[in-house]
């Protein structure tokens, strides 16, 4: 393991009885890092946290903390602290003594302790909360105190467990924001656990997509957005998802024509005059073609030889504000154009739709890797 990781987990497996929970996990972080894993329910991402904090025994593989290896370890001797999602105070402390029981514990000196407990609570803006009971406290402020709790003890790694989870929406952006802003100020490194990938996209530094106990992929919020490894990181990271369109990809002279059927009998038809890949070279084959709900507009981008426009039937319509979604039928699925706010468009009718082919993935159909 090189000097400068925080954490290291190489070859991790974990099974109950005959079900295989992770799977040859493998996953390295820097300090200062925020390494966020993601994925829907039940793909092992809280087992993995599990198995980091020392609350789950792992089956085989090795987990090195700050260079230590701490596969079986105690979590007390780990040097980690955790964030949960049920907050887990003392309801009979103030907020004062739940943010310091640690320090307390461990004997820390008051005049210490003190210091330490003011100077989190001043970066946390809870200071007018210290005397506080848990009950009398919002469900943003307890979240904080939980937070705190865990900032006091300056430990080498932070754990945080779906900590936004029972938060009502629009707290749960505040809270995202007070995270990413602690994390920007304190440098802490930060392991974090969430199904919502918008939360991904903002926090991290990094991000591991899982699926049924496997790493999909690990790369920054740009490239797992930009260029996925194959169709379930592409359909799972954004919101509106990727569209993933049958289509056929035919390679000509330093271009690729590509033909989209459509409900109406007919073809969308588009020319990515990128030069085809060693993937394309084999003639015609059918693909999954990947345009982001941004990448099919109704404006005229300044990006040249990129942008295609095809009339197509808005089968749905849908204002949300400072954009409007339309719902076309293309390639045997639903696909989701990102209009303009005032667009002059209604259900039912034709529009003409720019394509941005910059931006388009193409995946195998069988095995959904990208080509």
């Amino acid at each position: 393991m090189p000097e400068n990781q925080i954490l290291s987990v190489e070859s991790l497996q974990k099974t109950y009885g005959d079900v295989h929970v992770l799977k040859d996990i493998n996953v390295a972080m820097e300090p200062g890092e925020f390494l966020v894993l993601v994925g829907p329910s039940g793909c092992g991402k809280s087992t993995l946290l599990s198995c980091i904090s020392g609350l789950t025994e792992v089956s085989s593989g090795t987990i090195r903390i700050a260079g230590r290896d701490c596969t079986h370890m105690e979590p007390a001797n780990r040097d980690i602290a955790m964030v949960f999602q049920s907050y887990a105070l003392f309801p009979n402390m103030s907020v004062e003594r739940n943010i310091g029981f640690g320090l307390e514990v461990r004997k820390v000196a008051e005049a210490e302790k003190k210091a330490k407990v003011s100077e989190v609570a001043d970066l946390l803006k809870i200071e007018h909360l210290l005397q506080r009971r848990p009950a009398e406290l919002s469900g943003g402020q307890r979240q904080r105190v939980a937070m705190g709790r865990a900032l006091v003890r300056d430990p080498k790694l932070f754990l945080f467990d779906e900590p936004l989870s029972n938060l009502d929406a629009k707290l749960r952006v505040t809270m995202r924001t007070e995270i990413k802003r602690i994390h920007q100020a304190t440098g802490a490194s930060i392991v974090y656990v969430t199904h919502d990938q918008i939360e991904a996209m903002t926090l991290a530094t990094r991000i591991v997509v899982m699926k049924d106990g496997v790493v999909q992929q690990i790369g920054t919020p740009h490239e797992i957005y930009n260029k996925p490894v194959n169709a379930f990181v592409a359909d799972f990271m954004g919101a509106p998802s990727m569209n993933l369109m049958k289509g056929k990809a035919t390679p000509e002279e330093g271009h690729i024509r590509l033909e989209i059927p459509t409900p109406q009998g007919r073809s969308v038809s588009l020319i990515d005059r990128k030069t085809p890949s060693q993937s394309f070279r084999n003639g015609p084959q059918d693909v999954l073609i990947g345009l982001r709900p941004e990448a099919m507009t109704d404006q005229k981008l300044s990006n040249g030889s990129a942008l295609q426009s095809a009339e197509c039937l808005l089968e749905v319509v849908e204002p949300a504000g400072a954009d409007t979604y339309a719902v076309i039928h293309l390639g045997e699925t639903e696909a989701i154009a990102r209009l303009s706010a005032d667009a002059p468009v209604q259900a039912g009718e034709m529009s003409s739709i720019t394509f941005d082919l910059s931006k388009v993935s193409y995946f195998d159909i069988s095995s959904g890797n990208r080509l």
